[in-house]
């Protein structure tokens, strides 16, 4: 009998056994923490350009040539040499001011004293129609060379004038759009280098950050808690107690 008892004691601390070895490990084991999702508002950092330098606009001479009613020469301009049709005499004086001016000549009684015509070799009145010598003769003068004509009608100057209305129309409204995202990026007034040397610390500092994240998590599944169980199987069969 006492050898059927052992046997069935043994059988049983093995039953026991097996089954707190299944309870052991099921209590061991412990499930990887949920996946946490951090949502994080970061403000974008966009390189603004600077904007482009004003326009500079260039003088432009016009000469206007006329087709006037021929009037009788007056005068002649040596250099450059033409015919002048003003009608009343004038004469230089100096201003008060110390410059240097124009004015009309006057006899005793405060009236303009007229010019007189020139004449040919002939006796006849030498006629000037429209201003076409004297520009000639001043183009000649200011460019060292040959006149040219490029010329242009009323309607195609008052297109061009159009042309360079709408010109500037558009490089303001592109000028305000430019100015809208600007300011709505929140743009400032770094410079390109310092935008990339800013913009390289960023992303640094995100890269350092989100490693950190990383690391945390991985400790935090490697390490889990452990739990101590109350069982015992002295407890269960009293005959294995020791004395």
């Amino acid at each position: 009998m006492i050898k059927i008892k052992n046997i069935f004691n043994i059988s049983a601390l093995a039953i026991l056994v097996i089954g707190l070895s299944a309870c052991s490990s099921m209590q061991s084991y412990q499930p990887l923490p949920p996946v946490k999702v951090i949502t994080e508002e970061v403000q974008l950092e966009i390189y603004q350009p600077p904007l482009p330098q004003a326009i500079q606009m260039l003088d432009v001479e016009w000469k206007v040539l006329t087709n006037t009613p021929c009037k009788p020469a007056t005068g002649e301009n040596k250099n450059p040499r033409y015919y002048t049709t003003e009608k009343y005499m004038s004469e230089p004086y100096t201003k008060e001011d110390g410059t240097e001016s124009i004015r009309a000549v006057r006899d005793a009684e405060g009236k303009r004293i007229p010019r007189e015509p020139l004449v040919d070799e002939d006796g006849e009145v030498i006629m000037v129609c429209g201003n076409l010598d004297q520009k000639i003769a001043e183009v000649e003068k200011m460019i060292g060379g040959d006149f040219v004509i490029m010329a242009v009608t009323p309607k195609g100057y008052e297109n061009m004038a159009a042309n360079l209305q709408d010109i500037k129309r558009y490089i303001k409204q592109q000028k305000e759009i430019i100015l809208y995202y600007r300011e709505a990026t929140g743009g400032n007034n770094d410079s390109k280098e310092d935008w990339l040397d800013k913009n390289k610390d960023n992303q640094a500092k995100q890269i350092e950050s989100a490693k950190s994240d990383n690391e945390q998590q991985a400790a935090e599944v490697s390490a889990p808690a452990e739990e101590k169980s109350g069982f015992s199987i002295s407890k269960l069969i009293p005959s294995l107690k020791k004395d």
